[in-house]
């Protein structure tokens, strides 16, 4: 009878994400007064400003006596608190029954993330796309790439020309490669890609290596280990020291490729830490938010991390993270195009808070709290080439925003001290997101 009675009251709370159940106050014309405005195009911080939202899109942001405030719009006193854009992961991945992902959105927005790219679709993340974008999920805008393009499925040039072109036709935004491919396929890919529009994101060929990446300028790398791997796929017996003297060259031709990178550190980070003490990591509290299906694949006995690596393997990986610090401090201060990704949901990665964990991870890397925000912002917006803009705060972008508490430009954990967000023009209170992540807690029970 209890478990019924949770399990009630998380689908209560749940159907906010269902645009019917949102209460009218968190739609329509909105102004923060008072608020401390972090733009996120610039470093600066804009004090005693007025922002004022109609429904999807930022329409004016200054000083208060500047703004006029419509008849009828919702005031929200800011009380000197501290607005950015909201948090966008170009690294996630939506799987499971609808039920399921429609908590992993939830968890998203309570996190302040407000844009998701999935990085492993069918033509049911297209139906979700369209759900969210036209307001009957609540959830974070969601970007999308398809199925997998790589061997054993496209062997062939031709046939890797097909499935770019196919993808492109059908709507995804981005065409992922996560595997081997020939040489001559893997050209192919890229060239394809170029010709009709569409990006070419994701890992390095396995057996053709890094090299191959920037002859080809492949758009995005999917994460900063790919620069580990050798052309057998191999990470494990990378010389240390070898590859720490090659940051600089990498670093030149990663600058002149114009390559993007999702460093993705605490994705690699959390793989040692697991090895080292899963129940640490099973006890942190962000785990009673995740589905108990999702959860329960993380356990020992079914965590597939643990069966491959024991406690004896986490300094090596504890090293190789230091090292790939190293390479992502160099991007930064070289201009390499960094945006973040964190491969949510993938065992150990916790949707939505993960994002926190990996502007954490920059700063210890040596990024300043600015540009480790600028992954999670503007660098996304470009990214995306989006339109409205977004992961700026000004006129003409879109409404998606994240209420602070603090400045995380003083401290990047603040980026955590949450008083509201505001996602695709709909305002959510602290009291609302303290509701969805009880139900999303009892819902995991």
């Amino acid at each position: 009878m209890a478990r019924a009675m949770r399990l009630a009251r998380a689908a209560i709370a749940l159907s906010l994400c269902g645009s019917a159940s949102l209460p009218a106050q968190e739609r329509g014309w909105f102004a923060l007064v008072n608020v401390n405005v972090i733009p996120m195009d610039r470093d600066t911080e804009l004090t005693g400003q007025t922002v004022l939202i109609r429904e999807r899109l930022i329409q004016a942001v200054g000083p208060a006596g500047r703004v006029r405030i419509p008849a009828g719009t919702t005031r929200i006193e800011a009380g000197g608190k501290y607005l950015m854009p909201g948090l966008a992961d170009m690294h996630v991945h939506m799987a499971g029954p609808p039920e399921i992902q429609r908590q992993l959105l939830t968890m998203y927005v309570v996190t302040g993330v407000t844009t998701i790219l999935n990085m492993r679709g069918t033509a049911d993340h297209l139906a979700l796309r369209a759900d969210i974008r036209a307001g009957r999920v609540l959830g974070p805008d969601m970007f999308t790439v398809g199925r997998y393009v790589n061997q054993p499925f496209f062997a062939t040039p031709d046939s890797v020309e097909q499935e770019v072109v196919a993808q492109k036709r059908a709507g995804y935004d981005f065409v992922k490669i996560h595997g081997e491919l020939s040489r001559e396929a893997y050209a192919r890919l890229n060239a394809t890609g170029r010709r009709v529009g569409i990006r070419i994101i994701g890992h390095a060929p396995r057996t053709l290596g890094i090299d191959a990446v920037f002859a080809e300028r492949q758009y995005a790398l999917a994460h900063a280990e790919e620069f580990l791997y050798d052309t057998l796929g191999r990470s494990r017996d990378v010389d240390l020291p070898a590859f720490g003297a090659r940051i600089p060259e990498l670093t030149r031709r990663m600058a002149a490729a114009g390559i993007w990178l999702m460093p993705t550190l605490s994705g690699y980070r959390i793989i040692g830490r697991m090895a080292e003490n899963l129940p640490a990591v099973l006890a942190r509290p962000e785990m009673r938010y995740l589905p108990a299906a999702v959860r329960a694949g993380w356990e020992p006995g079914a965590n597939p991390y643990t069966a491959r690596f024991g406690p004896d393997k986490a300094p090596g990986i504890f090293a190789r993270v230091a090292l790939l610090q190293k390479l992502t401090r160099a991007f930064d201060s070289a201009g390499v195009k960094l945006v973040l990704g964190t491969d949510g949901l993938n065992v150990g990665t916790v949707p939505g808070f993960s994002v926190h964990d990996e502007l954490q991870e920059l700063v210890d890397a040596g990024l300043a709290p600015y540009h480790a925000l600028r992954t999670a912002t503007v660098n996304a917006g470009a990214f995306l080439n989006a339109s409205p803009c977004i992961g700026v705060v000004r006129a003409g972008c879109a409404a998606d925003l994240l209420l602070l508490d603090a400045n995380p430009l003083d401290r990047i954990a603040n980026t955590r001290r949450i008083a509201g967000v505001m996602v695709r023009g709909r305002w959510l209170s602290r009291q609302s997101l303290d509701k969805l992540l009880d139900a999303l807690e009892a819902g995991g029970r």
